[in-house]
């Protein structure tokens, strides 16, 4: 009789006390959330947790759907805390059906392949007691999309079902749900998005509003009590302090020019639109105002035959003087692409590299691998969105945005990036805002944004908020009227 292989369900790396307190919470459960603040090791946690799962006989296997980009990092990881096996499940059809046969512990596959493999998906699932992880999980907040549905319809036949995310709550309170129906159906929040708003009475985007209902949101903090962990850095580790500034510059003199003409011709088209049109078409005339974030960036993103200097850049060029003075390290954070290969050349002398969504992912993992470890490396030229996940940059511990967007998510997790476990330095985060422009009205919806995430977190017991910005008065005040 063929015997059963033995394997070694050991940690390779001793965990940290807060992280045997998540396996220990997780571990009793059948389905639950990891909330932690980025940082604090939840790849290590759900490792750990199915290294308990597979020695105790509950499950034999996982599933972990992440970002495309992370597949690589969750391969080094799991080698790195286990002596297990991990296979991407990724190809052709017929080498994604192959890999599904090779045993391996930890099987991986990426958000967008799910909707197309879901039937294999659960044929997999039904062969065995498997687990599923769901790696930020706030990627499956909209309820409509393909790859949400698809987890959804795989979900009950895993064994155990686990979310991962520092940042549940990317813009909205109602981004939750459809991440806590993977876990439960339905259960705790509601079967569909309308029972959610009907059960808790939350405000579809609360941080527009006037008035906040504190008791729907309350009630929903309570319900995630039940099943999720959540511990934000200072209160689980002594990672040095991280420091906000805020530096506010005067535009150049036709980077000014530039700006009121656009911020004129916006005005106009507000002031002949009524209260209601104008918070009917809120969303619109925000997108619309994000050319004045072009401008007051680089106005060379707006019109190519501007040749001056940028007035974000000049006071650039100081930071990262002081910066490389003091023998350290800076990310410059911007959302324009043109930005990031402009400030690549610019500080090319002080050695600097950049990192945005079209380099492959295997580059990017040589930039990164580089920027940590080569100390002539001192400048990384990113953009949030293609580098806020998954990724340790602690050899810098200053982050700089020269520009923002109103996405939270992209400025809470891009920020992290510095400030996170093997960080031995101070972290600084400058906000370089043009004086009377856009710059100072996106601070404020992303800091409201921010408020409420936290008091649902728990994070923070009272809810104050400043006062909102969104009546067609204020966003005409806002362009200069």
């Amino acid at each position: 009789m063929k015997s059963k292989p033995v394997f070694d369900y050991s940690s390779c790396l001793k965990p940290l006390p807060h992280q045997v307190e998540a396996v220990t919470f997780l571990s009793r459960r059948e389905w639950a959330a990891l909330f932690d603040e980025q940082g604090l090791g939840k790849t290590k946690i759900i490792i750990d947790t199915m290294l308990r799962g597979f020695a105790e006989g509950v499950v034999e296997s996982v599933i972990v759907i992440c970002k495309k980009s992370l597949l690589a990092t969750w391969q080094e990881e799991i080698a790195k805390h286990s002596n297990l096996r991990s296979i991407v499940l990724r190809g052709s059809p017929k080498q994604k059906g192959l890999h599904y046969m090779w045993f391996a512990h930890f099987y991986l596959i990426n958000y967008d392949l799910v909707a197309s493999e879901a039937e294999r998906l659960k044929r997999f699932l039904l062969t065995r007691p498997t687990a599923i992880v769901l790696d930020e999980s706030q990627r499956i907040k909209n309820p409509d999309s393909k790859a949400t549905a698809a987890i959804h319809y795989i979900a009950p036949y895993a064994k155990k079902r686990f979310i991962i995310t520092g940042t549940p709550i990317a813009n909205s309170p109602s981004d939750i749900w459809a991440q806590v129906f993977f876990l439960d159906g339905g259960a705790t929040l509601g079967h569909d998005i309308h029972e959610f708003y009907q059960r808790f009475h939350v405000q579809e985007r609360p941080h527009k509003e006037t008035f906040i209902d504190e008791t729907g949101l309350a009630a929903l903090r309570q319900a995630l009590l039940g099943f999720s962990m959540r511990r934000i850095k200072e209160n689980v580790l002594e990672l040095p302090e991280k420091t906000f500034k805020t530096v506010e510059v005067t535009l150049e003199k036709r980077q000014q020019e530039m700006y009121d003409e656009l911020r004129g011709q916006l005005y106009l088209e507000i002031v002949n639109q009524d209260g209601q049109q104008v918070t009917d078409n809120a969303e619109n005339i925000l997108k619309r105002m994000l050319r004045l974030v072009e401008i007051s960036s680089n106005p060379g993103l707006f019109d190519t035959s501007y040749s001056e200097l940028p007035a974000k850049f000049a006071i650039l060029d100081s930071l990262i003087k002081e910066i490389i003075a003091a023998g350290e390290k800076a990310i410059i954070w911007t959302g324009f692409v043109k930005n990031i290969r402009l400030l690549r050349r610019r500080y090319d002398r002080c050695g600097a590299a950049m990192l945005f969504g079209d380099i492959p992912l295997d580059e990017r993992a040589r930039i990164v691998s580089n920027f940590q470890n080569y100390p002539e490396l001192k400048v990384l030229v990113a953009n949030p969105a293609a580098a806020k996940e998954g990724l340790t940059l602690t050899a810098a511990n200053h982050a700089i945005y020269l520009d923002r967007n109103f996405n939270l998510l992209d400025y809470l997790q891009s920020q992290d990036r510095i400030h996170r476990i093997s960080q031995e330095k101070t972290a600084y985060i400058y906000n370089v805002v043009g004086e009377k422009t856009i710059d100072a009205y996106i601070d404020d919806v992303v800091y409201r944004k921010q408020v409420i995430a936290k008091f649902v977190y728990g994070d923070t017991k009272e809810l104050e908020m400043p006062p909102v910005v969104y009546s067609k008065e204020d966003i005409l005040h806002l362009l200069g009227a």
